[in-house]
């Protein structure tokens, strides 16, 4: 019997105990015993849920977040990146970001950004900027459009608007390139974190004038 088989055995006995049941015997407790009274029977089932809180996590206690400065940059493994699927359908970036940053752990690593991703695709020639009403948006180069890119325009409260959309094929070609992707990603981090040293070092200076 592994741990959450022990928290799932220990969840049954709390709830019966809260029920006035004797969950050895199966038997009602007596009258007069501890376990019926009110707030003992209140404090188990409060406990009951606890656990079964923990026990929907795994049987990992609710976990702190590293600061993102703490956290490992964006990878996945070879077996993670296999299990990325496409949508059978077009969808937006937001969503192809959401599919892999469901396959890590956020407490102990650094999601892909949307932004990372569209500077990736721009620097691989398939995006591009362009002004749209007064708007910078993502376009398809012709390599993106073959690739199955395309500009997708709709009606907003505000006028018509657009952004991309992707194809299954182009959602599998990110994920068949996720690794560079993340080497990537890695590339932006590291310039910010030199940009914010720099910055520091130069207020510094400025300080001591």
């Amino acid at each position: 019997m592994n741990d959450l088989d022990v928290m799932k055995r220990a969840k049954q006995y709390i709830e019966s105990l809260a029920k006035g049941i004797d969950p050895i015997t199966g038997n009602e407790v007596g009258e007069n015993d501890a376990v019926n009274n009110v707030r003992i029977s209140r404090c188990l089932f409060y406990t009951a849920e606890v656990l079964q809180k923990v026990i929907d996590n795994g049987g990992e206690v609710q976990r702190e977040k590293l600061k993102r400065s703490e956290r490992a940059e964006f990878a996945l493994t070879d077996e993670q990146s296999l299990a990325l699927k496409p949508e059978l359908r077009s969808t937006y970036i937001s969503n192809i970001i959401k599919n892999i940053n469901g396959a890590i752990d956020e407490y102990k690593m650094k999601k892909l950004q949307t932004k990372t991703l569209n500077d990736w695709l721009i620097d691989k020639g398939l995006l591009s900027d362009v002004v749209i009403n007064g708007r910078t948006r993502k376009k398809p180069t012709p390599e993106g459009e073959a690739l199955g890119i395309t500009l997708y325009s709709f009606m907003t409260e505000n006028g018509m608007s657009k952004c991309c959309v992707y194809s299954p094929e182009a959602q599998q070609f990110i994920f068949d390139n996720i690794d560079a992707v993340a080497a990537f990603a890695a590339e932006q981090n590291a310039k910010k974190a030199a940009e914010k040293a720099e910055m520091k070092m130069y207020e510094a200076y400025e300080n001591d004038e």
